[in-house]
Protein backbone atom coordinates (compact mmCIF):
# COMPACT_ATOMS: atom_id res chain seq x y z
CA UNK A 1 0.00 0.00 0.00
CA UNK A 2 3.12 2.26 -0.25
CA UNK A 3 2.27 5.56 -2.26
CA UNK A 4 5.44 7.63 -1.17
CA UNK A 5 6.79 9.99 -3.96
CA UNK A 6 3.94 8.76 -6.23
CA UNK A 7 2.41 12.01 -8.26
CA UNK A 8 -1.53 11.66 -7.42
CA UNK A 9 -3.97 14.04 -8.66
CA UNK A 10 -7.32 13.99 -6.99
CA UNK A 11 -10.68 15.35 -8.68
CA UNK A 12 -13.41 16.43 -6.29
CA UNK A 13 -11.61 16.11 -3.66
CA UNK A 14 -12.99 18.62 -1.44
CA UNK A 15 -15.36 16.88 0.46
CA UNK A 16 -16.02 13.74 1.66
CA UNK A 17 -14.49 10.58 0.31
CA UNK A 18 -12.60 13.27 -2.11
CA UNK A 19 -11.11 14.48 1.16
CA UNK A 20 -10.58 11.61 2.50
CA UNK A 21 -8.33 10.52 -0.28
CA UNK A 22 -6.18 13.51 -0.19
CA UNK A 23 -5.62 13.26 3.62
CA UNK A 24 -4.22 10.12 3.39
CA UNK A 25 -2.42 9.82 0.18
CA UNK A 26 -0.51 13.05 1.27
CA UNK A 27 0.09 11.44 4.75
CA UNK A 28 1.60 8.32 2.82
CA UNK A 29 3.97 10.50 1.08
CA UNK A 30 2.89 10.71 -2.16
CA UNK A 31 2.44 13.92 -3.88
CA UNK A 32 -0.62 15.59 -4.68
CA UNK A 33 -2.66 17.94 -6.47
CA UNK A 34 -5.89 18.61 -5.20
CA UNK A 35 -9.06 19.67 -7.19
CA UNK A 36 -11.82 21.39 -6.54
CA UNK A 37 -13.92 23.88 -8.54
CA UNK A 38 -14.66 26.09 -5.17
CA UNK A 39 -12.00 28.27 -4.72
CA UNK A 40 -13.14 28.73 -0.67
CA UNK A 41 -12.95 24.56 -0.12
CA UNK A 42 -9.82 24.37 -2.29
CA UNK A 43 -8.17 26.69 -0.29
CA UNK A 44 -9.17 24.85 3.37
CA UNK A 45 -8.98 21.81 1.97
CA UNK A 46 -5.19 22.36 0.71
CA UNK A 47 -3.88 24.24 4.09
CA UNK A 48 -5.58 20.72 6.30
CA UNK A 49 -3.52 18.42 3.43
CA UNK A 50 -0.89 20.11 3.92
CA UNK A 51 -0.97 19.76 7.79
CA UNK A 52 -0.28 16.16 7.50
CA UNK A 53 1.41 15.91 3.88
CA UNK A 54 5.07 14.14 3.86
CA UNK A 55 5.35 15.13 0.21
CA UNK A 56 4.42 17.99 -1.89
CA UNK A 57 0.99 19.82 -1.97
CA UNK A 58 -0.18 21.40 -5.25
CA UNK A 59 -4.16 22.46 -5.38
CA UNK A 60 -5.72 23.79 -9.14
CA UNK A 61 -9.45 25.17 -9.16
CA UNK A 62 -10.63 23.85 -12.44
CA UNK A 63 -13.91 22.50 -13.74
CA UNK A 64 -12.82 18.69 -14.80
CA UNK A 65 -15.91 18.64 -17.05
CA UNK A 66 -14.34 21.14 -19.30
CA UNK A 67 -11.44 19.91 -21.79
CA UNK A 68 -9.25 23.32 -21.74
CA UNK A 69 -9.50 23.30 -17.80
CA UNK A 70 -8.30 19.94 -17.51
CA UNK A 71 -5.39 20.83 -20.07
CA UNK A 72 -4.48 23.53 -17.91
CA UNK A 73 -4.60 21.56 -14.74
CA UNK A 74 -1.99 18.92 -16.31
CA UNK A 75 0.13 21.82 -17.12
CA UNK A 76 0.73 22.94 -14.05
CA UNK A 77 0.67 19.34 -12.53
CA UNK A 78 4.02 18.61 -14.95
CA UNK A 79 5.36 22.22 -14.44
CA UNK A 80 5.03 21.58 -10.22
CA UNK A 81 5.56 17.91 -9.89
CA UNK A 82 7.32 16.78 -13.35
CA UNK A 83 4.38 13.92 -13.80
CA UNK A 84 1.21 12.06 -13.22
CA UNK A 85 1.47 8.24 -11.89
CA UNK A 86 -1.84 8.32 -10.39
CA UNK A 87 -5.14 9.43 -11.22
CA UNK A 88 -8.25 9.76 -8.82
CA UNK A 89 -11.69 10.33 -10.95
CA UNK A 90 -13.89 10.95 -7.98
CA UNK A 91 -15.91 14.94 -9.39
CA UNK A 92 -19.22 13.89 -9.74
CA UNK A 93 -22.61 15.70 -9.14
CA UNK A 94 -26.12 13.47 -8.34
CA UNK A 95 -29.26 15.50 -8.21
CA UNK A 96 -32.75 13.59 -8.40
CA UNK A 97 -35.11 14.65 -11.11
CA UNK A 98 -37.67 12.63 -13.11
CA UNK A 99 -36.96 11.66 -16.77
CA UNK A 100 -40.41 12.81 -17.83
CA UNK A 101 -38.91 16.52 -16.47
CA UNK A 102 -35.45 16.16 -18.50
CA UNK A 103 -34.33 18.67 -21.16
CA UNK A 104 -31.16 18.67 -23.40
CA UNK A 105 -29.17 20.87 -20.90
CA UNK A 106 -29.90 18.81 -17.97
CA UNK A 107 -28.81 15.74 -19.82
CA UNK A 108 -25.60 17.23 -21.15
CA UNK A 109 -24.92 18.56 -17.83
CA UNK A 110 -24.89 15.38 -15.66
CA UNK A 111 -23.12 14.05 -18.55
CA UNK A 112 -20.47 16.65 -18.95
CA UNK A 113 -19.24 16.32 -15.00
CA UNK A 114 -20.41 12.61 -14.25
CA UNK A 115 -18.63 10.74 -17.47
CA UNK A 116 -16.90 13.39 -19.77
CA UNK A 117 -14.36 14.72 -17.15
CA UNK A 118 -13.33 10.82 -16.73
CA UNK A 119 -12.40 10.95 -20.47
CA UNK A 120 -10.30 14.45 -20.08
CA UNK A 121 -8.96 13.46 -16.54
CA UNK A 122 -7.75 10.00 -18.11
CA UNK A 123 -6.86 10.80 -21.46
CA UNK A 124 -4.42 13.38 -20.83
CA UNK A 125 -2.74 11.50 -17.85
CA UNK A 126 -2.35 8.20 -20.09
CA UNK A 127 -0.64 10.11 -22.91
CA UNK A 128 1.80 11.57 -20.16
CA UNK A 129 2.11 8.04 -18.58
CA UNK A 130 2.64 6.33 -21.54
CA UNK A 131 5.61 9.29 -22.33
CA UNK A 132 7.73 8.46 -18.79
CA UNK A 133 6.84 5.07 -19.19
CA UNK A 134 5.27 5.13 -15.47
CA UNK A 135 3.57 2.20 -14.97
CA UNK A 136 0.56 4.02 -13.54
CA UNK A 137 -3.01 3.62 -12.19
CA UNK A 138 -6.65 5.20 -12.71
CA UNK A 139 -8.65 4.71 -10.54
CA UNK A 140 -12.62 5.94 -11.24
CA UNK A 141 -15.50 6.03 -9.34
CA UNK A 142 -18.84 4.70 -10.09
CA UNK A 143 -21.96 3.83 -8.43
CA UNK A 144 -24.28 1.15 -7.54
CA UNK A 145 -26.45 3.12 -9.75
CA UNK A 146 -24.60 1.25 -12.74
CA UNK A 147 -26.27 -1.95 -12.13
CA UNK A 148 -29.21 -1.45 -9.42
CA UNK A 149 -31.03 1.59 -10.62
CA UNK A 150 -32.12 4.91 -8.67
CA UNK A 151 -35.20 6.40 -8.46
CA UNK A 152 -35.55 9.19 -10.23
CA UNK A 153 -31.61 9.88 -11.12
CA UNK A 154 -31.53 7.68 -14.09
CA UNK A 155 -29.03 10.08 -15.98
CA UNK A 156 -26.51 10.26 -12.82
CA UNK A 157 -26.64 5.71 -13.10
CA UNK A 158 -26.17 6.22 -17.06
CA UNK A 159 -23.11 7.93 -16.85
CA UNK A 160 -21.70 5.46 -14.09
CA UNK A 161 -22.56 2.88 -16.38
CA UNK A 162 -20.63 4.36 -18.90
CA UNK A 163 -17.38 5.10 -16.28
CA UNK A 164 -17.67 0.87 -15.89
CA UNK A 165 -17.78 0.45 -19.62
CA UNK A 166 -15.13 3.12 -20.24
CA UNK A 167 -13.02 1.59 -17.09
CA UNK A 168 -13.03 -2.07 -19.18
CA UNK A 169 -12.20 -0.74 -22.53
CA UNK A 170 -9.73 1.55 -21.36
CA UNK A 171 -7.61 -1.14 -19.60
CA UNK A 172 -7.62 -3.40 -22.69
CA UNK A 173 -5.96 -0.32 -24.26
CA UNK A 174 -2.90 0.38 -21.79
CA UNK A 175 -2.37 -2.98 -20.53
CA UNK A 176 0.97 -3.11 -22.31
CA UNK A 177 2.43 0.03 -20.94
CA UNK A 178 1.10 -1.83 -17.36
CA UNK A 179 -1.06 1.48 -16.85
CA UNK A 180 -3.86 -0.50 -14.48
CA UNK A 181 -7.13 1.38 -14.91
CA UNK A 182 -9.98 0.04 -12.14
CA UNK A 183 -13.32 1.77 -10.63
CA UNK A 184 -14.76 1.77 -7.46
CA UNK A 185 -18.62 1.13 -6.45
CA UNK A 186 -19.08 2.53 -3.06
CA UNK A 187 -22.80 2.74 -1.55
CA UNK A 188 -24.31 3.23 2.11
CA UNK A 189 -20.41 5.25 3.01
CA UNK A 190 -21.11 8.43 5.40
CA UNK A 191 -21.51 11.62 3.48
CA UNK A 192 -23.82 13.99 1.49
CA UNK A 193 -26.46 10.86 1.30
CA UNK A 194 -25.84 8.98 4.45
CA UNK A 195 -26.02 10.16 7.12
CA UNK A 196 -24.88 8.71 10.77
CA UNK A 197 -27.17 6.44 12.73
CA UNK A 198 -28.25 7.42 16.39
CA UNK A 199 -25.42 6.36 18.68
CA UNK A 200 -27.12 3.72 20.49
CA UNK A 201 -28.27 2.51 17.17
CA UNK A 202 -24.68 2.28 15.54
CA UNK A 203 -23.21 0.38 18.52
CA UNK A 204 -25.99 -2.01 19.09
CA UNK A 205 -25.16 -3.63 15.56
CA UNK A 206 -28.46 -5.43 15.11
CA UNK A 207 -28.71 -6.51 11.77
CA UNK A 208 -31.96 -5.34 11.59
CA UNK A 209 -31.39 -1.81 11.55
CA UNK A 210 -28.93 -1.89 8.19
CA UNK A 211 -29.42 -1.79 5.09
CA UNK A 212 -26.41 -3.62 4.47
CA UNK A 213 -25.22 -7.28 5.48
CA UNK A 214 -22.24 -5.69 7.31
CA UNK A 215 -23.77 -4.02 10.22
CA UNK A 216 -22.32 -0.90 10.47
CA UNK A 217 -22.15 2.27 8.46
CA UNK A 218 -19.37 3.12 5.48
CA UNK A 219 -17.17 5.82 5.75
CA UNK A 220 -14.96 7.70 3.43
CA UNK A 221 -11.52 6.13 5.38
CA UNK A 222 -12.96 2.76 4.27
CA UNK A 223 -12.90 4.29 0.56
CA UNK A 224 -9.70 5.60 1.22
CA UNK A 225 -7.90 2.57 1.94
CA UNK A 226 -8.94 0.67 -1.06
CA UNK A 227 -8.41 3.09 -3.52
CA UNK A 228 -4.66 3.67 -2.10
CA UNK A 229 -3.89 -0.27 -2.12
CA UNK A 230 -5.50 0.39 -6.25
CA UNK A 231 -2.94 3.15 -6.62
CA UNK A 232 0.01 1.52 -4.69
CA UNK A 233 2.53 -1.30 -6.33
CA UNK A 234 0.14 -4.12 -4.35
CA UNK A 235 -2.31 -4.40 -6.79
CA UNK A 236 0.17 -4.27 -10.01
CA UNK A 237 -1.69 -7.08 -11.72
CA UNK A 238 -5.17 -6.05 -11.18
CA UNK A 239 -6.91 -3.82 -13.89
CA UNK A 240 -9.96 -3.69 -15.61
CA UNK A 241 -11.95 -4.85 -12.50
CA UNK A 242 -15.39 -2.76 -10.80
CA UNK A 243 -15.26 -3.12 -6.98
CA UNK A 244 -17.73 -2.53 -4.99
CA UNK A 245 -17.48 -1.66 -1.45
CA UNK A 246 -20.80 -1.61 -0.16
CA UNK A 247 -20.75 -4.11 3.25
CA UNK A 248 -23.06 -6.30 0.89
CA UNK A 249 -25.46 -4.51 -0.22
CA UNK A 250 -24.99 -5.69 -4.14
CA UNK A 251 -24.89 -9.04 -3.10
CA UNK A 252 -28.11 -8.79 -1.44
CA UNK A 253 -30.94 -9.62 -2.70
CA UNK A 254 -33.43 -8.90 -0.10
CA UNK A 255 -33.06 -6.49 3.08
CA UNK A 256 -32.58 -8.22 6.75
CA UNK A 257 -36.42 -7.43 7.29
CA UNK A 258 -37.74 -9.14 4.68
CA UNK A 259 -35.63 -12.20 4.84
CA UNK A 260 -33.57 -12.11 8.00
CA UNK A 261 -31.08 -14.90 8.93
CA UNK A 262 -31.74 -17.45 11.13
CA UNK A 263 -28.40 -16.60 13.18
CA UNK A 264 -27.22 -13.48 14.10
CA UNK A 265 -24.61 -12.35 16.67
CA UNK A 266 -27.89 -11.43 18.67
CA UNK A 267 -29.62 -14.81 19.15
CA UNK A 268 -26.47 -17.32 18.82
CA UNK A 269 -25.61 -19.94 21.10
CA UNK A 270 -22.39 -20.18 21.23
CA UNK A 271 -22.83 -24.08 23.44
CA UNK A 272 -24.63 -25.36 19.92
CA UNK A 273 -21.53 -24.84 17.52
CA UNK A 274 -19.92 -27.88 16.16
CA UNK A 275 -22.68 -30.54 17.96
CA UNK A 276 -23.22 -33.21 16.23
CA UNK A 277 -27.12 -33.51 15.49
CA UNK A 278 -28.76 -36.95 17.30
Amino acid sequence: MDVAGKNVIISGAARGIGREIAMQMAAGGANVLLNTRNAETLAALAADVKGVAKGKVESYLADVGDREAVEAMYDHMMETLGGVDVVVNNAAIAYRKPFLLFDDEWWNEMMRVNLNSVYYMSHRASIEMVKRGAKGSIVNFSSVGAKQAHRNMLAYDTAKGGTEAFTRALALELAPWEIRVNAISPASILGFYVKPMEPGTATKKDPRDFVTPIPRQGTPKDVANLVQFLASDASSYITGQVIAIDGGLSVQARPFHFAPLDLTPQNIDMQQLGKKKG
